[in-house]
């Protein structure tokens, strides 16, 4: 069994991936992490990092797909004063922030077809630009890109640069879905015990093993994210000094108030506008607004509950409000 910072391994699957991290720690050459949201991919980033000669240096990370295409750029490569309105001060980029460090570019498959072309610039002159300057600056980072989706399908379907591709994956290092890592899920379970019962203050001292028997048969499509979700709210919950598998699922009885409460707020949102018909595009609207209330604004498992990707979710919020 493999254990570090936010670390736990006992599988095959997963033990491998760290082996080949391992491998590449010291390397130069540019990597691309894949896996399933929520496996893990910017805790083995950050791995990379820590067994790599740059660990003294900065290890920046950013999410491609949260932050609209126009104010990507701009953190990327930063800005000299007055380059555009709202440009007041010089503002350094996350390329320079990594100077002799790593820069961690995640869900790099949701970023712009024209920035992936400066990207790649980037990646082979090893000098980048502030926007409203023209003096090149010389940079020395080390390129880990991640992403959930298929790259190769991605550039099959001309949705992604096929030349940025093969430059991001000079090492490709695959995250296993927990589903092909049982082995790690009562370890993963046990750590979180003991994480959430210290922040709650709560003398949880484990897992009954009907609970653990539990978590292993489930499938997890949200990965480890969603085991820690689960044993925060199990340990919150917990009667008990051991959690139980009760504290584990959701309540039947909750599941029906949840549609309930769906139901009433639709009818409540339909009555004010009972003057007018909505179009679906705005009952998906709505529905978008209200799972995301329910999720208590927690974009990221409002656009996997939906079904699209968090790319998409930014663009309809955005859309959604400016017409309010």
């Amino acid at each position: 069994m493999q254990e570090g910072r936010d670390i736990i391994a006992e599988s095959p699957a997963f033990l491998s991936a760290l082996t080949l991290a391992r491998r590449v720690a010291d390397s130069c050459s540019n990597i691309l992490i894949t896996g399933e949201s929520g496996t893990g991919k910017e805790i083995i980033a950050k791995h990379i990092h820590e067994l790599s000669t740059r660990r003294t240096r900065n290890f920046v990370a950013i999410n491609c797909a949260s932050i609209p295409d126009h104010l990507l750029e701009s953190e990327l490569f930063g800005y000299a004063r007055g380059a555009f309105t709202g440009a007041v001060a010089t503002k350094t980029g996350l390329f320079e922030e990594a100077e002799g460090g790593t820069l961690f570019l995640d869900e790099i498959a949701d970023m712009d077809f024209g920035l992936q072309a400066k990207l790649l610039r980037v990646l082979q002159e090893r000098k980048i630009k502030r926007l409203g300057e023209n003096a090149l600056r010389q940079i020395n980072i080390r390129v880990i890109a991640a992403t959930h989706q298929n790259l190769q399908r991605a550039v099959q379907m001309k949705k992604f640069r096929e030349d940025l591709f093969f430059r991001l994956n000079v090492i490709s290092i695959n995250v296993p879905s927990l589903r092909e890592r049982g082995e790690d899920i009562p370890p993963l379970a046990h750590h979180f015990v003991k994480k959430f019962s210290t922040v709650n203050a709560k003398k949880i001292l484990g897992l009954t093993p009907a609970a653990i028997q539990y978590l292993v048969s489930q499938k997890w499509p949200g990965n480890v994210r969603e085991l820690e979700n689960r044993i925060e709210r199990a340990v919150v919950l917990a009667a008990n000094s051991h959690i139980e598998v009760e504290d584990l699922h959701p309540e039947a009885n909750e599941i029906q108030n949840q549609k309930k409460n769906t139901l009433k707020f639709l009818r409540e949102q339909l009555r004010e506008d009972i003057c007018r018909v909505l179009s679906i595009e705005e009952m998906n609207d709505l529905y978008i607004e209200y799972v995301l209330a329910l999720n208590k604004g927690a974009k990221e498992k409002t656009a996997r509950d939906l079904g699209i990707d968090r790319k998409t979710l930014y663009r309809k919020l955005g859309k959604r409000h400016s017409s309010l």
